[in-house]
């Protein structure tokens, strides 16, 4: 928890010397799998790649209007729900890349695309659904977007990424019987 902490300290002290993105624009970073990554067959475990994924999101806020918007309307951004597909493995000490694009979003749900890349094959998809909290409530996503600078105001998602969310408030349901 600690690396963790330190690296989103990081990412909020290196946006001082970023370009600032708009919140739908695709954006990459390398990392390279650290030995604290990997199981015992010397490959990043599954626990680690939605900890990368944290990572980039907090990447596009810090770099965008959003972290200043976060702050000033005291707003919490939550995800609510992430889907990982494991391709290949990361091995030990490699470098790969994460490219983050803005699938799209609608009255409570952004929705993002993560792609694990290494040597231009993907390894790993996540897509994640993320929403803001004010005062115990979600906050209208299309209200945020608006007030972001040079941001289109509305972008639906692809069809595909909100049936991979269409089952999960049943599930719920389910399971709190």
């Amino acid at each position: 928890m600690l690396y963790y902490w330190f690296s989103i300290i990081r990412i909020l002290i290196r946006r001082y010397w970023q370009e600032p993105v708009d919140i739908d624009e695709t954006i990459t970073r390398s990392y390279r799998v650290r030995v604290l990554d990997c199981d015992g067959l010397r490959v990043m475990t599954a626990s680690k790649y939605p900890v990368y994924m944290d990572f980039i999101r907090w990447e596009l806020i810090a770099r965008s209007d959003l972290l200043s918007l976060i702050l000033h309307e005291g707003l919490a951004p939550t995800l609510g729900s992430q889907k990982i597909i494991y391709r290949k493995p990361l091995a030990i000490g490699s470098r790969f890349g994460i490219k983050l694009e803005t699938a799209g979003w609608d009255e409570k749900w952004v929705y993002h695309v993560h792609y694990f890349l290494q040597n231009d094959e993907l390894k790993a998809v996540g897509v994640t659904r993320a929403l803001f909290w004010k005062r115990g409530l979600s906050a209208n996503i299309r209200n945020i977007i608006s007030h972001s600078r040079g941001s289109i105001e509305d972008k639906k998602p692809p069809a595909w990424v909100v049936r991979l969310f269409d089952q999960d408030k049943h599930i719920l349901e389910e399971v709190t019987r």
